[in-house]
């Protein structure tokens, strides 16, 4: 992805930003909230949580754990995301998955939810996951199912390059279209295009030094979950 490109993720992020749920919704047949609520679980009331790409914050007001930190480029999904999250535990961040700007060792989990096929440089992005998290500390990477060729494969791309767009035309009333330079969710399939198959990114983990590394399907397999652990130091 050139920084063009990524820029433009970003505004289409923006755009889209007062119909993202709506829309997410309509397009994961009303499983998206359900996704999010069941990685979230993975998160206890002790944990700092960092979350990476946090947008309008729809994943971390599911998180109970005692700190949060959002970290996300748009200024403006970032501000809009504090009206519904709790300012005594969650702190947001402006920056990027590339250069996370926290100390070392300083987050139980991180996770990451339907934004690292958006990253920049997604090998630099898994790098400072590691940097960041403390010794035995997870990450969970989530998003839209990219299972290896096959019939399974040729019906999500079906749905992802005709049904959504289909279904964003329905959820987003046609003035506001009409602003649009671009349609946002053309950019969505793009992305989508361009991320590669579930194993590329459990070889990324493996290769960066993460430990207990493995994917699994959430809810009727439209997502998934990719996690991985930061092995302890030997102390000898």
């Amino acid at each position: 992805m050139t920084s063009k490109e990524w820029l433009g993720v970003i505004e289409a992020m923006e755009d889209v930003s007062p119909y993202y749920e709506k829309v997410n919704s309509l397009m994961t047949f009303g499983l998206a909230d359900k996704w999010r609520r069941e990685v979230a679980s993975a998160a206890g009331p002790d944990d700092v949580v960092l979350e990476i790409g946090s947008g309008p914050g729809n994943f971390a007001r599911h998180l109970v754990a005692k700190k949060v930190f959002c970290l996300e480029p748009s200024d403006h999904l970032l501000s809009s995301s504090m009206d519904a999250l709790d300012h005594d535990r969650v702190m947001p961040i402006r920056g990027v998955g590339e250069h996370i700007p926290l100390a070392d060792s300083s987050v139980d989990k991180v996770f990451c939810v339907f934004s690292f096929r958006d990253f920049f440089d997604r090998g630099a992005g898994v790098s400072e996951m590691l940097r960041v998290l403390k010794d035995g500390g997870e990450v969970r990477i989530v998003d839209v199912a990219k299972p290896p060729p096959g019939p399974y494969a040729r019906l999500l791309d079906l749905h992802i390059k005709h049904v959504v767009p289909t279904l964003a035309r329905v959820a987003v009333p046609p003035a506001v279209r009409a602003t649009w330079d671009r349609d946002p969710y053309k950019t969505f399939a793009q992305t989508y295009q361009a991320f590669g198959f579930t194993k590329v990114y459990e070889d990324l983990l493996e290769r960066t030094g993460f430990s207990e590394v493995g994917t699994e399907f959430l809810k009727m397999k439209g997502a998934t979950v990719t996690r991985g652990k930061k092995p302890w130091r030997s102390t000898y």
